[in-house]
């Protein structure tokens, strides 16, 4: 499929625009911010400083090793060789290769290395377990954005075309997918008459778009055949997951019971023969154990889960079901191989984390980077979406002004890495420039909120009206400069510093880890960090 077919979407998403508002992060610990909101911007590495119940038996280690499902994988950093995966497994009648909660990370998890995840690296894993002669049937759970605006809906399209690139079988719909509209589900359904069976089906038993089920999207379940068996995939979504959008309705969709939708397509499925019955619960984890035990019939859940690393006690065992989750931001890829001539181990699952040892990047994928990035400086978007006043009131004035008083701290500044941010995004992740994306943007220039992904009304534009506000500069940590300058030239000297102090404790208690968060910056460590910034005017 080539690509420029994308680009009348694009023209549909340039007159729609976006009314959304942004996501919010979530606190790790209270202290270090574990979602940065770049959402994986996959800029190259530049250091910007330089949740069973009593009927529930959970599998142990043991019988996983002995099933071949280790968790072993490379540490990604040339520390250790990589180590084989689904290793001893004798040929399945299928593999399952599930996704799901991605978060809208289309590239490894952040832009420092070692970093794992990326679509170009699941396509890598995928195109391996099929050349291994495994018919390997991929799948998401969901969940595959963070927020809800335009550039949500450019990395939508991008995304869509890597699953039909790599041959996904369905898409699951979460409360994410849902957030962007009936209309525009709608919108972005492709089909193929003449084989409608391969096609990237949107799937779900308990969501109707504009109270017409004969859409064709999403459709309840969906037959696949492999290794002569027959095998029924079907979803649903916790009307309580739902509930949190708002304003479904409007949006022309409408969620329902869950159990109720199971019931019916658990009798269709049987209608149609099938050998394997496999549930995509896009629930919480707790909600997914019920279903598997009200619907034993689907002798494999796949299920979203609370956490952003799958739990070593994964999968399951809930009756005759298994139950699996695969974690968040697409950092690995659960891998469930099929034998239903087993009687003891009719499922084989490992985990496959997907480091840059093993799984390098296709080409095609490269290029569809590419294209989302030209997508993005296409649609102006850094420049067109609103902009906020800062809270202070006042102005970003550029790092050189700043210099002009504060001379010692202006020079360390072009010392360091801040100061050369932006030039990381020119280079980009594998040569492609980053200098349009929000995303990437928000950390390495100046006068935008790195966390909420917004600019602020004086804050960076493009290299050409604000050439002061490249790089990371000293009204990112200090906030913006205007009323200190006013200040000083009214000779309220006290005031003006007060205005403009920041100390230590909160630099490190909260300040640096706006952008040095788990993602980005995993390594990060505050008192080596600051020895390389180190600079009058804090204390």
């Amino acid at each position: 499929m080539s690509l420029c077919w994308k680009r009348l979407p694009l023209l549909i998403l340039l007159l729609l625009g976006s009314t959304l508002l942004p996501g919010c992060s979530d606190d790790s610990d209270g202290s270090r911010t574990a979602s940065h909101g770049s959402e994986g911007s996959g800029a190259e590495a530049s250091d910007p400083a330089a949740a069973g119940d009593a009927a529930a038996s959970v599998l142990n280690s043991a019988a996983l090793v002995e099933a071949g499902a280790t968790t072993e994988h490379s540490a990604g950093d040339g520390s250790a060789t990589p180590s084989a995966y689904c290793k001893n497994w004798p040929q399945p009648a299928a593999v399952f290769a599930v996704t799901g909660q991605m978060h809208g990370y289309l590239e490894p998890c952040g832009c420092s290395d070692p970093q794992y995840g990326g679509v170009s690296r699941r396509a890598a894993l995928l195109q391996q377990l099929r050349d291994r002669g495994w018919h390997t049937i991929p799948l998401d759970l969901g969940g595959t954005l963070k927020r809800s605006r335009q550039q949500s809906q450019f990395k939508f399209q991008a995304l869509l075309t890597a699953l039909r690139k790599m041959k996904y079988e369905a898409l699951a719909m979460g409360e994410e997918e849902l957030r962007l509209g009936g209309g525009w589900l709608l919108s972005q359904h492709v089909t193929d008459p003449d084989d409608p069976g391969s096609v990237l089906s949107f799937l779900s038993a308990n969501v109707v778009l504009f109270d017409s089920p004969d859409l064709g999207t999403p459709i309840p379940f969906k037959v696949i055949e492999s290794g002569g068996k027959r095998i029924g995939i079907t979803s649903v979504i916790e009307p309580a997951l739902a509930e949190q959008i708002g304003g479904l309705a409007d949006a022309g969709v409408t969620v329902s019971d869950p159990d109720e939708a199971l019931a019916r397509t658990q009798a269709a499925l049987q209608a149609e023969n099938v050998d394997l019955m496999v549930l995509l619960s896009h629930c919480r984890l707790e909600t997914s154990k019920q279903l598997a035990q009200q619907h034993p019939e689907f002798q494999i859940v796949f299920s979203t889960g609370p956490v952003e690393e799958p739990y070593a006690d994964n999968p399951t065992q809930i009756g005759k079901s298994t139950l699996i989750v695969v974690g968040h931001k697409g950092k690995n890829v659960g891998v469930a191989g099929w034998y239903p001539d087993s009687a003891d181990n009719p499922v084989r699952f490992e985990m496959v984390r997907l480091d840059g040892e093993r799984f390098k990047d296709p080409p095609e994928m490269l290029d569809l980077m590419r294209f989302y990035q030209d997508m993005l400086k296409d649609s102006n978007l850094a420049e067109t979406e609103p902009a906020l006043p800062h809270r202070s009131g006042a102005s970003f004035v550029g790092s050189e002004k700043c210099g002009e008083c504060h001379t010692k701290a202006f020079e360390k500044w072009k010392e360091t890495g801040h100061a050369k941010a932006f030039e990381s995004l020119r280079k980009g992740r594998r040569g492609i420039p980053r200098i349009y994306d929000p995303e990437c943007l928000a950390c390495h220039v100046t006068g935008w909120d790195p966390q909420e992904i917004f600019r602020y009304e004086s804050g960076y534009l493009n290299e050409k009206s604000t050439p002061q506000l490249l790089g990371s500069g000293c009204e990112n940590c200090h906030g913006p400069g205007s009323r200190h300058i006013e200040l000083v030239e009214d000779e309220k000297l006290d005031e003006a510093r007060k205005l403009m102090r920041t100390t230590l404790e909160q630099a490190k208690n909260s300040g640096c880890y706006k952008c040095h968060d788990l993602d980005n910056s995993p390594h990060f460590d505050f008192d080596s960090y600051w020895k390389k910034i180190a600079h009058p005017g804090l204390d």
